[in-house]
């Protein structure tokens, strides 16, 4: 028995690969059986954001878009003067908080050409006020398209008085983009660009209905957890097997997927010998988390050997992120978590190119007079850390696009300095 051999054996008898395949079995999730279309998408946001659809949410999904805009306002260089930042100036938080979106309906068309149709429209009659909403899963917003849309929207706005008491929100949503430099995306002085973050809340909010059974509020926390890095118990107890078996078993993971890069199915007709090719046939869905985790897996593992200080016990990964605690840093841990990290997230969905971000969690300090400690710290390290003083959460994009060589040296450079600035 060859090496390689030997390796894949010890690696399909692992219980950790049993327990795996266990968690990752289909029930009830409609999600897990189908890939939903950019359509598609819009049909399920107006169904989240309906108060009155099934899911059991009421009218909490609107009201979690809206805290993320208002804060997102902030930062995003609005034009002053445009609909959407006068709107987000009349509505703060405690607004937002307090007031009752029930009267909320949706729509897909509204009074604008076939051609030039908003994806989705979210209109309040008590609160008098339409949400246009343009939303991209995989594909990039124009600035002539969302122009246009806004043109025609104003023109149907100028030629139906009843909509002259509404306000009108512009929003572009792209599960891509994850904040930070506004400047660059397009007709960014009038459409207020927002990723889908905005979903973890919804995401915990629904789990809890869940838990006391509402079977409805399912369909919220798979939606979300595919649309976002949030996890549920469950991904979460799969994504660390996951990286388990890459750790323990690299060889044989690393074989088995390098030699299957397409269809299964292909390769089982060239060789439908192979035991392990039908095992992996029998178990796509864990082979496909394992593909997902692969590449946070090897980053990991390749900044573990290259980057003297850097160990597993302080990074954390997940399929499309991966968290580290930068050296000198450990000492502020709070109960679960560190205040502050390093985030590393795919630039876009061919995740060839990585993004990296810094991260101060107030929350996850042990006192809030060490979590403002750890902000001034921070400041120090780059004065965009003093920007939106209140808020708890605060992310600052370091370095966009970053091959991998570049992504261990930037690490490595700014956990460096990142050390100095606690020192």
């Amino acid at each position: 028995m060859d090496a390689t051999t030997e390796a894949v054996e010890a690696f399909l008898c692992d219980p950790k690969l049993s327990e795996l395949c266990e968690i990752l079995k289909i029930g009830d999730d409609i999600l897990d059986v189908i890939n939903l279309s950019e359509n598609q998408h819009s049909d399920f946001l107006a169904w989240l954001f309906d108060p009155r659809e099934g899911h059991g949410q009421g009218d909490q999904i609107v009201r979690d878009l809206l805290m993320s805009a208002t804060q997102a306002v902030a930062e995003c260089g609005l034009d002053g003067r445009s609909t959407t930042s006068r709107f987000f100036a009349e509505w703060p938080p405690s607004r937002i908080r307090t007031a009752s979106f029930g009267s909320v309906f949706t729509a897909r068309e509204l009074g604008l050409k076939a051609t030039e149709r908003v994806d989705l429209f979210v209109i309040d009659p008590d609160n008098r006020f339409v949400l246009l909403i343009e939303n991209k899963a995989g594909t990039a917003h124009s600035q002539n398209q969302l122009d246009g849309y806004r043109a025609s929207w104003q023109e149907a706005v100028a030629s139906n008085p009843h909509l002259k008491d509404y306000s009108s929100v512009y929003i572009a949503l792209d599960r891509d983009f994850v904040g930070g430099d506004w400047s660059e995306r397009p007709s960014n002085g009038y459409w207020l660009h927002l990723g889908y973050d905005w979903l973890k809340a919804s995401a915990d909010r629904a789990l809890l209905h869940v838990e006391r059974g509402n079977a409805a509020a399912r369909l919220v926390v798979s939606y979300c957890n595919r649309q976002t890095d949030w996890e549920s118990p469950s991904s979460q107890r799969a994504i660390t097997l996951a990286a388990e078996l890459h750790q323990l078993h690299s060889h044989a993971v690393r074989y088995m997927l390098e030699a299957t890069p397409g269809r299964l199915e292909r390769y089982w007709l060239q060789d439908g010998t192979s035991n392990h090719m039908i095992f992996m046939l029998q178990n796509k869905a864990a082979f496909s988390l394992l593909r997902d985790t692969q590449g946070m897996a090897s980053i990991k593992e390749t900044l573990v050997a290259k980057v003297p200080g850097f160990t597993r016990d302080h990074i954390e990964h997940a399929r499309a992120w991966l968290d580290l605690c930068p050296l000198g840093w450990e000492q502020f841990e709070g109960d679960d978590w560190w205040p502050v990290y390093l985030h590393v997230s795919y630039s876009d969905s061919t995740k060839a190119k990585y993004d990296v971000a810094l991260i101060l969690d107030v929350g996850h300090a042990k006192s809030e007079a060490e979590g403002e400690q750890l902000r001034e710290y921070l400041k120090v390290f780059d004065n965009r850390f003093s920007k939106r003083q209140g808020n708890c959460w605060r992310k600052v994009v370091l370095n966009r696009e970053l091959g991998v060589g570049d992504l261990v040296r930037k690490l490595e450079e700014h956990a460096g300095r990142l050390r100095t600035v606690c020192a």
